[in-house]
């Protein structure tokens, strides 16, 4: 399955599906300025609901993270997703994921 191409104006969202550091105070002004690069590009960008919650609550909740990458594929305003950070913690969230709405959504995907 191939996504649409992304136009400007689409919608990004943004995950943190392996940690939440991009939420924590040390680590913000890069998401932001990263968020700033996207919308210069003429993207809107959108945080997903948990994803800056910080580094603790997302550790301790692998299904909100996983929400999260739920919710951006079900969201049909989403043209693609981009996660925050990559990390080898993203395996907790794989119990909590529906693989048939994700492939009945198909969405570009960084990660």
């Amino acid at each position: 399955m191939k996504p649409k191409k992304l136009q400007k104006g689409d919608m990004i969202a943004t995950i943190s599906p392996s940690w939440g550091c991009a939420g924590s105070n040390r680590v913000r002004w890069k998401y932001e300025l990263g968020k700033q690069r996207l919308e210069e590009l003429g993207l809107r960008v959108v945080d997903a609901p948990y994803s800056m919650k910080g580094t603790m609550y997302l550790q301790d909740h692998p299904e909100k993270r996983a929400a999260d990458v739920m919710w951006a594929f079900e969201n049909p305003e989403v043209k693609g997703i981009i996660c925050n950070i990559g990390g080898n913690d993203s395996h907790r969230i794989l119990p909590y994921l529906d693989g048939e709405t994700i492939r009945r959504n198909p969405k570009v995907f960084c990660g």
